[in-house]
């Protein structure tokens, strides 16, 4: 059974009436994986959204760079359920991990029936992946201001 607690406390959720929360869990299956297991796989083609209910799971660029770890109420899946494009990241296990895997399709349909909610979800996936976004501006802005010219300093 899938805890509706851990839902409300994630922004996908914010705004939304428990009514509306019980919604989008009612699409939700539990799936439980073990340490080192794969959830998501950089460039497959998904774009089921996860919730991490219990555990925690590394966040991993392509070639094996971490990028965070996270744990229960963390949403995972956002970018492919937004633009149907490849995973942009691998997510693997830490150890025992139960997540809540909500079918893209049918959330798409619900959140195009339902525009009240559908909106409100939509605007906070949104306001999430412009944070990220800002917060990578900011690193790429950090790191071109590291490198400098190998020519400046020899004479």
């Amino acid at each position: 059974m899938i805890d509706i607690q851990t839902f409300k406390k994630n922004y996908l959720c914010s705004g939304l009436t428990d009514e509306q929360v019980q919604e989008i869990v009612d699409l939700a299956t539990l799936r439980r994986l073990t340490a080192q297991e794969q959830l998501i796989k950089a460039g497959e083609q998904s774009s089921d959204l996860y919730v991490v209910m219990n555990g925690r799971v590394n966040v991993l660029t392509p070639d094996g760079d971490k990028l965070s770890e996270i744990g229960p109420g963390s949403v995972l899946g956002e970018i492919s359920l937004i633009d149907a494009r490849p995973r942009t990241a691998d997510v693997i296990c830490i150890g025992l991990v139960d997540v809540a895997v909500i079918p893209a399709g049918e959330l798409r349909r619900r959140m195009n029936q339902n525009r009240e909610w559908g909106f409100i979800v939509l605007a906070n996936l949104s306001r999430v992946l412009a944070g990220r976004l800002r917060q990578a501006n900011e690193k790429i802005d950090e790191l071109f201001d590291k490198v400098s010219d190998t020519w400046d300093n020899a004479l």
